[in-house]
């Protein structure tokens, strides 16, 4: 399907190509001609033929150069917004960090749902054309609740998922080395924890059930882009099309979960809360429903799935690539397990919310490679509301349906923020606080991977940032930790540098280390 799937792509972009230029004044807009040929834009040239079709043509590899120069140009020399083309959406606004509160505007004057469903596209990867699921995300609702504030629920369990998985995909070998493709390794083992606290044992471990869910995920991501990139009177054509391999992907998960969602409906009312599932079913009950469907609620699962395996697949993926490849891998790796060591000592294992919380070397870790290795150039955009436009000062007012957004990769690489923005420094968070004897005030006064700030963006900025963001750090510490107290690993080969399709950063899925156990494992 893989070849299939390129086709599709090759098929999909070329029709694109052949009518955008015929398109053109549908985004930018008639009425709105004179805002943008004044608006400082990045990436467009005047000259030749179709400029601006041209200009959104390049975006599909050029966005990450333009927003980088744009950044630098306007934001950081004159504190300034600027406009970058992208193909599918014309345009999209960047604001400098003084302007980031813009993000905190209420819905009807700048929208997060549309921009939100315009990167899922549920119409066509998920066969959700009403976003009902979205609307009354009763999933979204759960995590808000059981994983953002009692997310050390789930550090035992997590513990417990990461010793199965990653004996069985790195092996238990400490004389002889075994190569593996880490962005592989890491879907794998995030899908596991993952579904693990989705809906519990045994079926978090049903070897079908993780492979097609990882394949969705990663259906829905690349495919919503490649529809995103799409004009809008196409997506009805094409998007159909692109969403064939999800949607069949979803079945055969529906296929199997659907079943044990029976069994537990049967069930829910003498069970223990314990995972997604179960929660769920509670709030739908709560709700007073009369009948609970097993489909929906396997839909509702596979979204949860998606959001919370491809992003931090990712995540973990270039945290081992960042540690690995350093010159400074040995002193890294040496003072993360010294500190696991110690807290492990004091706590009686590392498998307790207590525990985790002071892994501030670990914490640092995390937080510094998410930093470094953004998953996203502008991040979140949000589509100004039909009306007066928004009024972002100086006279500027931005026209009604403009993308807007942050220089997520821009901020994360900017010197005045981070000394050596471009290197990978491990500690860079928790240093100032080595020998200090002093855990309260780190506690306190040490950025954590789950603050968010005008310098750190991964969870977003403003009123929506990511509910999910304890559980997921939680997780990626806890992978982490484990890798590093059990495993020798290195890197092969040469780096592989990231690829890009318009605002999104493509994983480096090529990558291999190289892994055997430590001697005396310490985990």
């Amino acid at each position: 399907m893989a070849g299939l799937d390129q086709v599709l792509v090759v098929v999909t972009l070329t029709a694109g190509v052949l009518i955008l230029y015929q398109t053109v004044k549908f985004y930018v807009g008639k009425s709105d001609d004179s805002f943008w040929a004044s608006f400082p834009t990045v990436g467009f040239h005047t000259d030749g033929f179709f400029p601006w079709t041209r200009a959104c043509l390049r975006s599909v590899t050029g966005t990450a150069l333009n927003v980088a120069e744009g950044y630098q140009k306007f934001c950081v020399t004159h504190n300034l917004p600027f406009a970058v083309p992208s193909l599918g959406v014309g345009a999209i606004v960047v604001l400098p960090p003084s302007q980031f509160e813009v993000l905190n505007k209420p819905e009807s004057q700048l929208m997060a749902f549309p921009a939100q469903m315009e990167t899922m596209q549920p119409t066509y990867m998920m066969g959700d054309p009403d976003y009902g699921l979205f609307k009354n995300a009763i999933q979204f609702d759960v995590v808000r609740k059981h994983m953002q504030k009692d997310y050390g629920f789930f550090a035992t369990s997590t513990a417990e998922e990461l010793d199965d998985v990653f004996r069985h995909l790195l092996g238990v070998d400490s004389v002889l080395w075994k190569t593996v493709n880490v962005w592989d390794t890491c879907l794998k083992a995030i899908s596991r924890t993952a579904n693990r606290a989705l809906i519990g044992l045994p079926l978090c471990r049903n070897e079908a059930l993780l492979e097609q869910s990882s394949l969705y995920a990663k259906m829905v991501f690349q495919g919503a882009t490649l529809i995103g990139a799409l004009p809008a009177f196409l997506r009805p054509l094409l998007g159909p099309i692109v969403g064939l391999t999800s949607k069949r992907y979803a079945a055969n998960c529906r296929e199997i979960l659907i079943p044990y969602i029976e069994e537990r409906l049967n069930e829910w009312h003498t069970r223990e809360g314990n995972d997604a599932l179960q929660w769920i079913i509670e709030q739908c009950a709560k709700g007073g429903r009369t009948t609970v469907e097993a489909d929906t609620i396997a839909q509702r699962l596979l979204i949860l799935q998606l959001v919370s395996i491809y992003t931090t697949a990712y995540a973990l993926t270039n945290i081992i690539i960042n540690l690995y490849s350093s010159k400074q891998k040995d002193d890294f790796v040496a003072g993360i397990r010294e500190e696991c060591n110690r807290v492990s000592r004091e706590h009686g294992g590392l498998s307790t919310r207590e525990a985790i919380d002071k892994l501030y070397r670990v914490d640092s870790a995390v937080r510094e490679s998410m930093r470094i290795s953004p998953f996203g150039i502008i991040t979140p955009t949000r589509i100004v509301a039909p009306g007066n436009g928004l009024i972002l000062g100086d006279g500027i007012v931005l026209p009604p349906g403009t993308r807007v957004g942050v220089p997520f990769q821009g901020v994360h690489h900017d010197s005045r923020y981070y000394k050596n923005p471009l290197q990978y420094d491990a500690f860079r968070f928790s240093r100032k606080f080595e020998g200090s004897g002093d855990a309260g005030r780190q506690a306190e006064e040490q950025e954590l991977n789950v603050t968010v700030s005008k310098s750190f963006l991964t969870f977003g900025y403003g009123k929506h940032v990511c509910p999910g963001r304890w559980y997921t750090s939680q997780t990626l510490k806890q992978a982490l930790v484990y890798l590093v107290q059990n495993y020798e690993i290195e890197f092969v080969g040469e780096r592989e540098e990231p690829g890009t399709f318009l605002n999104a950063v493509m994983p480096p899925v090529k990558t291999q280390i190289k892994v055997r156990q430590w001697a005396k494992a310490t985990g």
